[in-house]
């Protein structure tokens, strides 16, 4: 703020002149010798003072200044301290801090003197400083409360008025030369400079009388503007008491003891006190120059006495008494002459005595006004010499004398608050000191300067700015709003009021970026219907914040429905990866606006899959992504620690740590996801490695990149043998049966000895088990045991099973092999025994001949063109081609591994080689091709049980019991209850190896299917007579093996055909519900169900029966339409059919295709809530669980095709390979649970591990040895 001596400096430096002043003490007379020019500014830096505001705005702070300083405003919810500005007023505050206690016209009111004859109210002065080019005008007023209640006399003078004074300093020459257009901004000032003081001399802030006061100057031409607000002028107690009736009374008797011409019984009223007391101030006021007499009054002067105390004028009000001794008779004369007040332009002190005289004269005037309404209907108040001489002053209660005095606007220059907008007292307009009839020039120009001079409370004012644009319909301002990079104050309590914090408390720049994420995700879970809010808030949180994470973090937010990502690409769920790729970049090219709603559609899909195939592509598209996640954000060592790896870590420790993070932390932040991503690429790029460059680009290890002893080992295809290389390696990744076979060294002998002890006779599959076939199924575990330990040791990335594995796994069990003993065998393979588990590769041509020779369907043809096509298509031109080129000679064994060395140990064993001829191996070969997979899964557990010794023999049928048994075979109980006879009911317990489920049946999903599989059924038997059979679990087995059928015969085309309908299945399975059991809760709700799925039959037969079409093809809302079309046709009038009631007809058609249009409707509503329903009706029943770990795959049709298994390594962060011959290779998990319409790749078998019971899956096996010297 300015002071004392910057002001002189500053005025020395612009208007040069010196100031020399010289007074008089008997006068208070200023001389000035040097003035101020009036062309400079006085107050050169004013405009950056705050608060600002403009006419108006101080006009009506003037009317409400008193509501503070009384104590009477009310708080609405103001930014500032109520408390604090009650006693003090709000003439120099900020408007922030009052404009919602004062947002309503206020209570109090101003009243100003029209009549300037009688008692002049406004006056203008000269400066002193610059007499020639500046002037003051003075405008004195009142303020009283016009809402207090006056309801008799005595309390009039009791209604408190309060004095206004405003001085008002104009510069001339400035107004004509800096000038600006539109309307006036002020600026308050400390105090005046020196010059103003010298121009304004009876201005003194330390007035006991001064209730309030400010200076404010305008910033273009320096206008000042001095607004006073003093006390009531009689506040003594006796004062007011003086006008109550009971001492007018008692004051009249007094003076009628003392002058006995006044009658006793007519004493005064309140008025006539008042206005006596008005004519005494007002005599020396109507004197206009010391050349006039000065009127005294007789101190015995009646009315004077009975009206006053008299001895007031001397005492209170500044009269002297004047004694007159010149009269006869020696007698004195007594009177009071009032003060002079004639050189109040000179003389100073004098103006400040005439002020106070006007004062007390309008208090008088307004509280005569008062007594005068008080007795309105008084027929005696007319005739009153004090009524009239009261009531024919005439007062104004309007803003217009304020506003012609400080030309606040031009239009609005005789404008009262009654014509005023309403709008202008709301807060917002006060908040910017602006009224609705500025123009948006004018508003724009408040807004700036306010946000210049108070840039914490931007925001206030923007709130401001928008609602008055708004409310106004301004385009111009609302353009402009539309410019500013700013958040509103009310937009930004708001903002946090949704995350419950206090906006008086809190200051959201010191708010942490990480902590607001944290209080929005928080929010986020216990809220999700106030998404929008909480999402907008942040928004504006970032923008006051400048905060790019808190942008960035709310702009690319995961959408919280998968399904809007989807559909704002137009893909469907199903889709791969590459196809994601290719709608977003199609998407962002047509719809370039829409890029960052695609960005966030693809992060949401990336997510939902965990696809790091989609991370890498979105982080190379997105540059948001690029810059805000970049890998020069980490340290080498901080992305290692991430994966809680060190330096030393191999590439594949670091790759499978990073899989453990993304795929089996259930909880898991969007931005971790990108985050582990670029911490893996800035370890790529560190340690340059090509494996984790290449799992960055395809989301899969390749494993060619990784040692051996770091992937499964794939199985050579020896001719058609796709499907039994999947069931080997299916067996293989069971860890109890895998190791079982690596340790087995059983012989027929044993098995003899066995026998010989026995007191009774094993069985397998309810029959006894004879030598041959004991002997036959020890060669070949000694076969898959090799296989098995090559497929563990192998230094090469695949093995090639040998011959007598094929041919023992395809062949019949009953079928008797002939075996070459070891001393039979030639000499090179006694010699090196592990010749026939391992020889050093295969010719080419070999190998050429064995893909050539094959006529076995659903089998593979190698060559790569069409690896992944229709392997070996059924050709009646091979069928008959030798297969002597499989097997050239009876001692060549086909190889197990390519270019191994490694030796297995038959030492002790019988292993012997089966006699087989290519004539025998093209048989079994052939005999694969067309046994369904359970009869080979049937054929090789057989031989696995009957090469084992049992564990225990069952009571009831000496079926053995071994590992076999343990891992794959559940217990069934069926029962038969006859329909007459519940009682009889007739249980029998069934061992099972696999459920077989039909595809035919057209089942929603795999629980469906299961619920066609035990669903009860209703036959008729002999004995019983109709009868109910029910099927259930009563044991369950360790691993649960679901086979699909589907594979039909075609009666009309009399071939085979295949079902590619889908088959839907999760990752889990609980079996609770196809359990013998007596859960009373269970059973009601299997109950309910059961009937739940008859309800629904029905309601689908109904809708196939409205949908289903006659022989020419229409339905029957077809056939009513055709036929209305028919009738309202001029066909039949031409054919000479006449129909007297055809209009009632087609009526009647109409109704009818409408109530089938709205049966179907209802039939859909219906279907989808009870398929809702049934689908929820178990959720609660999660005792029995299964977690898939296989599944079998077949590609193409009923007589070709190609075989593969999908394995799920839980120990590889449960990651799914596929086991393509001799090709192993990672895959999403989306193209294991492929379920689109038409796809020809189907599931027929699949594979559950029980609960508790995944450790026993183990598909990784691999132990390398190295080379000794």
């Amino acid at each position: 703020m300015l002071q004392d001596n910057e002001q002189v400096s500053s005025t020395t430096e612009n208007a040069s002149p010196m100031l020399d002043v010289s007074e008089r003490k008997d006068t208070q007379r200023i001389e000035v010798r040097v003035a101020d020019d009036g062309k400079q500014l006085l107050y050169p830096n004013v405009e950056n003072h705050f608060p600002m505001k403009t006419a108006e705005r101080l006009i009506d702070d003037i009317i409400a200044d008193l509501s503070f300083l009384t104590g009477i405003a009310v708080d609405n919810g103001s930014r500032g301290d109520i408390d604090t500005m009650l006693g003090n007023g709000i003439l120099k505050q900020s408007m922030l801090n009052y404009s919602k206690v004062k947002n309503q016209p206020g209570s109090f009111e101003m009243g100003s003197l029209i009549d300037q004859v009688t008692l002049q109210t406004k006056y203008e002065y000269k400066s002193v400083t610059c007499p020639e080019l500046n002037k003051l005008q003075v405008f004195f007023g009142v303020l009283f409360n016009n809402s207090t209640q006056i309801t008799n006399l005595d309390e009039v003078t009791q209604f408190p008025i309060y004095h206004l004074k405003v001085t008002v300093k104009t510069r001339n020459h400035l107004e004509l030369t800096k000038k600006h257009a539109g309307v006036t901004q002020f600026h308050l000032v400390d105090q005046l400079h020196v010059y103003d003081k010298q121009d304004i001399p009876t201005f003194n802030p330390e007035d006991p009388n001064l209730l309030d006061y400010a200076i404010y100057v305008s910033n273009d031409t320096n206008k000042l503007i001095l607004i006073e607000v003093f006390k009531p002028e009689f506040q003594s107690a006796d004062e007011i008491e003086s006008f109550k009736s009971e001492n007018i009374n008692e004051r009249y008797q007094k003076a009628c003891e003392q002058f006995d011409t006044l009658n006793p019984n007519e004493p005064p009223t309140q008025l006539d006190c008042l206005n006596t007391l008005f004519k005494v101030f007002k005599g020396p006021l109507s004197r206009k120059s010391s050349d006039e007499p000065s009127k005294t009054i007789d101190s015995t002067n009646k009315t004077l006495n009975s009206h006053i105390n008299p001895e007031w004028l001397t005492s209170k009000y500044g009269f002297n008494i004047v004694v007159d001794e010149d009269l006869p008779n020696a007698q004195q004369s007594v009177e009071y002459e009032p003060p002079e007040l004639v050189n109040y332009v000179e003389d100073f002190e004098v103006r400040r005595l005439r002020e106070t005289y006007i004062r007390r004269c309008l208090q008088l005037i307004f509280w005569g006004k008062l007594s005068i309404n008080l007795r309105i209907n008084d027929p005696t108040l007319k005739n009153s010499k004090s009524y009239k001489s009261i009531n024919a002053l005439q007062t104004n209660f309007t803003i217009t004398p304020l506003l012609q005095l400080f030309k606040g606007s031009g239009q609005n220059f005789l404008m009262g608050p009654e014509s005023r907008s309403p709008l202008d007292f709301n807060f917002h307009f006060i908040n910017l000191s602006a009224c609705y009839h500025y123009t948006d020039r004018d508003v724009i120009r408040n807004y700036e300067r306010l946000c210049h001079l108070d840039p914490q409370n931007v925001g206030v004012y923007f709130d401001a700015l928008n609602y008055i644009a708004n409310t106004k319909g301004s385009y111009q301002l609302i353009a402009y709003c539309g410019k500013q990079d700013i958040v509103g104050q009310e937009a930004l309590d708001q903002a946090l009021k949704s995350f419950n914090l206090d906006p008086m408390e809190v200051d959201i720049t010191k708010i942490n970026d990480s902590v607001l994420l944290t209080l929005y995700k928080n929010e986020l879970k216990i809220s999700t219907s106030d998404i929008p809010n909480l999402k907008n808030a942040m928004r504006l949180f970032a923008k006051v914040k400048h905060s790019s994470k808190l942008k960035f973090y709310i702009d690319h937010e995961p959408y919280r429905r998968v399904a809007q990502a989807y559909e704002t690409l137009d893909i469907d769920e199903s889709v791969d990866d590459d196809i994601v790729q290719t709608a977003y970049d199609i998407k962002v090219v047509d719809s370039p606006g829409l890029t960052m709603d695609c960005d966030r559609a693809l992060y949401t899909i990336a997510i939902h899959k965990r696809s790091l195939l989609l991370f890498t592509f979105l982080i190379e598209r997105c540059p948001d992504f690029q810059e805000y996640y970049c890998p020069d954000r980490f340290t080498y060592h901080d992305a290692l620690s991430m994966f809680q790896v060190n330096e030393n870590a191999a590439d594949e420790l670091i790759i499978k740590n990073f899989q453990a993070r993304w795929f089996n932390e259930s909880v898991f932040e969007p931005e971790s996801f990108v985050i582990c991503v670029h911490a893996l690429v800035e370890i790529g790029l560190q340690r340059n490695s090509s494996l984790i460059s290449n799992f960055l680009q395809t989301g899969k290890i390749d494993p060619n990149c990784l040692p051996i002893k770091d992937w499964p080992a794939g199985i050579n295809n020896i001719g058609n043998t796709c499907y039994l290389n999947s069931l080997l390696q299916y067996y293989f990744s069971i860890a109890p049966l895998r190791n079982y076979v690596l340790q087995y060294s059983k012989t027929i002998e044993d098995f003899k000895t066995l026998e010989n002890n026995a007191s009774t006779v094993r069985r397998i599959g309810g029959r006894e088990v004879s030598n041959n076939e004991v002997e036959r199924s020890i060669q070949f575990i000694y076969q898959l045991r090799d296989l098995f330990h090559a497929m563990v040791y192998s230094n090469e990335r695949c093995v090639t099973p040998r011959r007598e594995l094929a041919y023992l796994a395809f062949a019949p069990s009953n079928i008797e092999v002939e075996f070459e003993t070891n001393e039979n065998q030639p000499a090179t393979q006694q010699d090196n025994p592990e010749v026939t588990t391992a020889e050093l590769g295969q010719d080419k041509d070999e190998k050429e001949r064995s893909v050539d020779s094959g006529d076995i369907s659903m089998s593979d043809n190698i060559t790569p063109k069409d690896a992944e096509e229709e392997e070996d298509q059924v050709a009646e031109s091979n069928k008959n081609q030798d297969v002597s080129a499989i097997v050239s000679s009876p001692t060549k064994d086909i190889i197990m591994t390519d270019n191994t060395d490694t030796v297995v140990s038959n030492e002790g064993t019988s292993t012997k080689v089966a006699k087989i001829s290519s004539d025998q191996l093209e048989n079994a070969l052939e005999m694969g091709r067309q046994q369904d997979v359970t009869e080979c899964i049937g054929n090789v557990l057989f031989q696995l049980e009957s090469g084992s010794e049992p564990l225990d023999l069952h009571e009831n049928d000496n079926e053995q019991d071994d590992l076999v048994k343990q891992l794959f075979y559940g217990e069934l109980e069926q029962t038969i209850v006859p329909l007459a006879n519940p009682d009889q009911r007739r249980p029998k317990l069934e061992r099972f190896l696999s459920l077989l489920v039909n595809i035919g049946d057209h089942p929603r999903d795999i629980y469906d299917a299961l619920d066609l599989y035990f669903k009860d059924e209703y036959l008729k038997m002999e004995e019983y007579g109709d009868v109910k059979r029910t099927v259930a679990v009563t044991k369950f087995p360790t691993i649960l093996q679901i086979q699909i059928q589907r594979v039909y015969y075609d009666r009309e085309k009399f071939m085979p055909f295949k079902s590619i309908e889908p088959l839907p299945f999760e990752e889990k399975i609980y079996m609770d519900r196809y359990s013998v059991t007596d859960n009373p809760e269970l059973i009601a709700r299997k109950n309910e169900t059961l009937l739940m799925k008859e309800k629904l039959v029905e309601l689908k037969k109904k809708q196939r029966d409205l949908l289903s079409r006659n022989s020419v093809g229409l339905s029957k809302k077809d056939s009513y339409i055709e036929l209305g079309k028919l009738l309202s046709s001029d066909s039949l009038e031409s054919q000479g059919i006449i129909l007297p009631e055809k209009d009632e007809m087609v009526s009647s058609l109409k109704t009818l295709t409408a109530g089938i249009d709205d049966e179907l409707n209802q039939l859909y509503a219906e279907i989808s809530q009870l398929e809702e329903t049934i689908n929820g009706q178990f959720n609660e029943f999660k005792g029995i669980g299964y977690s898939i770990f296989a599944v079998f795959i077949h590609r193409g049709e009923a007589s070709y095709g190609h075989y593969w298994i999908y394995i799920k390594d839980r120990s590889q962060n449960g990651i799914w390979r596929k086991y393509n011959d001799e090709t192993v290779s990672e895959v999403p998990e989306e193209e294991v649970y492929n379920f689109t319409e038409g796809n020809t790749a189907t599931p027929y078998f699949l594979v559950y591990v029980k609960e508790g019971e995944e450790q026993e899956i183990e598909p990784l096996k691999r132990i390398i040895e190295t080379n000794q010297e």
